[in-house]
């Protein structure tokens, strides 16, 4: 089941930007729809379009974000995960948590992934909870 209706209207705001760019390529470095996505530039821009500022990098965000199990996580927090790739900081990818263990995300292709899945759980540290 793929939800594209949220309760909340800034949940809201940041699925309908990002569901603009399903299907899209990754492109590490992306940040806008000229150039696509790469996972921490779809957090930055969509969440931007609904007026939530974020910082650049994934780690960055996880930096800014109050901690919580994912068991706790609510629809619009982040997801983060380590050691995806070799890239010099424990926090290496972000998604958009929506429920249900699903979340929307820079993968190549921009699309959802199940979060129980033994890639994602193997490399899962949490979700985070932008502070307002």
């Amino acid at each position: 089941l793929v939800t594209t209706e949220f309760d909340d209207d800034t949940v809201q705001a940041i699925m309908d930007e990002a569901l603009k760019y399903e299907g899209w390529r990754y492109v590490y470095g992306g940040a806008s729809p000229t150039t696509s996505f790469d996972c921490s530039g779809l957090t930055q821009w969509t969440y931007g379009k609904a007026g939530i500022n974020l910082p650049r990098t994934a780690q960055q965000q996880y930096d800014v974000t109050q901690h919580i199990p994912l068991s706790e996580a609510q629809a619009g927090d982040l997801v983060f995960f380590h050691s995806t790739y070799n890239a010099g900081s424990y926090i290496t990818h972000v998604g958009i948590y929506l429920g249900n263990n699903r979340m929307f995300h820079a993968g190549d292709p921009i699309g959802y992934a199940d979060l129980t899945s033994p890639y994602w759980q193997q490399h899962l540290v949490g979700a985070g909870r932008i502070k307002q």
